[in-house]
């Protein structure tokens, strides 16, 4: 991604203490508590080294321009979620459609440290990835794009959503990976001496509270399916690089070019999708466990084996 970034003992404190200025102004606007504030310490820097400084104002004006709202009534079924409200400008006006956008916490207060980490980077992430090209229009419907997908809307009634697109599943797996990532680069600051007091504090309490490589829980079946796919030195960089410039209905035509037959990227996204509805159903169900569960692995299986002949024809894997 981006311009690479060398981090190394000369250059964190300068960088860190950047993005800490940064973090500062931008939590004094916004009346944010301490805690949230030491988080996005942790949390800012570590995009900038994972996207590159190509992104960097993006990134930063995603953060500035996206406020953290944090919802007094706890929530356990939803620790945070990514919020927007599609717009239309007044008429003749540029541009035609707009969103308003925060990021909600709900499981605030009893939420552990690595749970709100883990919660802000994804919801983050979504945003970041949705920076560029954020809404296509014609003159029937109105798509609101998160990395891949699309919220889709009539143009006559842009308060409800018509319709959405079958790849929100593999956004979410595509992101869960991301937000592993993040986490990872944020663990290896503590390969550096760091001089500014707060962030140490965060950061110690963080590294206690992870052993070991990180790994999130969200989509873990979906996760585990797409394992190999996650791991494509040619999937990975790509899809990456058009999801976060905006280029995502590229991504099925190059996907089926690889794997030599048309479709096959739309059968993979429905795929993944069903599974996640059919395990949804199955925590349910009283009854036909067995069925149902075998049901689940059969669409896996078909899942595995479009990954094993995209894999298979790949070059650089």
């Amino acid at each position: 991604m981006g311009d690479s970034m060398n981090i190394d003992q000369n250059n964190i404190n300068e960088l860190l203490n950047k993005y800490i200025s940064f973090t500062n102004r931008i939590s004094e606007e916004n009346n944010y508590p301490n805690n949230i504030k030491h988080v996005l310490y942790l949390i800012i820097p570590a995009f900038i080294i994972k996207y590159g400084l190509k992104y960097e104002n993006m990134i930063l004006g995603c953060f500035e321009k996206i406020k953290i709202h944090i919802n007094e009534k706890e929530n356990n079924a939803c620790t945070a979620y990514f919020s927007r409200i599609l717009k239309q400008s007044p008429e003749g006006e540029n541009p035609k459609y707009y969103t308003v956008k925060a990021i909600v916490l709900n499981q605030y207060k009893s939420a552990s440290l690595v749970d709100m980490l883990d919660n802000v980077i994804h919801e983050f992430n979504h945003a970041v990835n949705s920076m560029i090209n954020e809404i296509k229009y014609d003159e029937k419907q109105v798509g609101m794009r998160t990395g891949l997908s699309y919220m889709l809307y009539d143009v006559n009634d842009i308060k409800h959503v018509k319709d959405k697109t079958k790849d929100i599943t593999l956004e979410e797996i595509i992101n869960t990976k991301q937000t592993e990532d993040i986490i990872e680069i944020i663990r290896s600051f503590s390969k550096y001496e760091v001089h500014n007091e707060e962030f140490n504090n965060t950061f110690y309490a963080l590294k206690h509270s992870i052993e070991g490589e990180y790994t999130s829980n969200a989509y873990y079946l979906q996760s585990f399916i797409c394992k190999q796919l996650m791991e494509n030195k040619t999937f990975i960089p790509t899809i990456e690089n058009l999801r976060l410039n905006g280029n995502v209905d590229d991504i099925a035509g190059w996907f089926d070019n690889i794997t030599g037959r048309e479709g096959s990227y739309n059968e993979l996204t429905l795929l993944l999708e069903k599974v996640l509805e059919d395990e949804e159903k199955l925590i349910k169900a009283k009854w036909f466990k067995k069925y149902k569960i075998n049901k689940i692995r059969e669409k896996m299986r078909r899942a595995m084996d479009i990954i094993k002949e995209y894999e298979d024809n790949c070059i650089f894997k």
